[in-house]
């Protein structure tokens, strides 16, 4: 059986109480963590079952479109946020990466962006990099969104419906690996997909179908999530710019509590290795402090 198309954030229960079960089934079998009793656990997972957010990941153990672009998009201190939630979006620490990725893809996109090009975001969720972009120095660009998850491109046009460029977007609902345009656009952005995909092939796959969509000289930019130095001796992370009460947070909620989907982890080296074997050149890796969520810039030859 060929795997969903929809791996981020597919139901694991419609029966929250149930997840609730298990979760706490978890804490009793696992006990105490430093800092964090079992009585401490039990309460945050109640807080977590209260919360919107909480809620969706227990459910999904993935985050969806609108939640990923509520988080990327967050200033912190701003919004009516539960106290949980507030920890969730400000302090855990591959959140504050993913928010440093977002500010690092437009950052890149910027640089790349010129008058007529084609840029295409794959999956694009929201759209939420390439909406944010300056367009005024490129007349005649055209965004192209690419999704499976018809939710994604709804959110992707009531985003758009407001913006400049409102005329020059189009959205298209298919599976990344589906992908069959060739040679089509000049840029390429992708986030959040590879993460959620443990086999090695099917993500250099995914980066061969990149390289056939884009032009000769097109570019991509695109992130993976790194694997911690408990799981790696080649983890990069830098252990002194993340606090260690918040990780061990984070540990918590990620292993006990929600046990999410986001697990496929690689190094540089790795995702050098794939993006090499799919064709591309002049790779450019920019890190964010922590060295959690990379982004990876890279070029089809010309």
């Amino acid at each position: 059986m060929s795997p969903s198309p929809l791996i981020s954030h597919r139901a694991a229960s419609a029966d929250l109480a149930g997840m609730v079960r298990q979760a706490r089934q978890r804490i009793f079998l696992q006990g105490d963590l430093p800092g964090f009793d079992v009585a401490r656990q039990i309460e945050l997972l109640l807080g977590l079952a209260e919360s919107e957010l909480g809620r969706f990941l227990l459910l999904y153990r993935g985050l969806n479109a609108e939640w990923t672009h509520r988080l990327v998009t967050h200033q912190p201190g701003s919004g009516a946020l539960a106290p949980l939630e507030r920890v969730f979006y400000e302090r855990l620490p591959a959140v504050l990466a993913t928010r440093e990725r977002h500010g690092h893809f437009r950052r890149a996109l910027q640089r790349h962006l010129r008058p007529g090009c084609v840029a295409a975001s794959v999956p694009c969720g929201w759209m939420s990099e390439l909406l944010a972009l300056d367009y005024s120095a490129c007349p005649g660009v055209q965004l192209v969104g690419i999704d499976y998850d018809p939710e994604a491109l709804d959110g992707a046009t009531r985003l758009a419906a407001g913006h400049p460029l409102a005329a020059q977007i189009t959205l298209h609902r298919q599976d990344a690996w589906a992908l069959d345009t060739r040679e089509g656009y000049d840029l390429l952005t992708s986030n959040g997909l590879n993460i959620y995909e443990p086999d090695d092939a099917r993500v250099t796959e995914l980066y061969r179908r990149f390289w056939q969509a884009l032009k000769p000289g097109g570019v991509l930019v695109t992130s993976f999530l790194t694997p911690p130095p408990a799981l790696s001796p080649d983890s990069p992370w830098d252990m002194q710019a993340i606090d260690p009460h918040d990780l061990q947070l984070q540990q918590l909620v990620f292993t006990r509590l929600i046990q999410p989907r986001w697990n496929a982890l690689r190094t540089h080296a790795q995702t050098r290795a794939q993006l090499e074997e799919a064709g591309f050149t002049d790779l450019r890796f920019e890190d964010d402090r922590a060295r959690l969520f990379p982004t990876v810039i890279a070029r089809k030859p010309a």
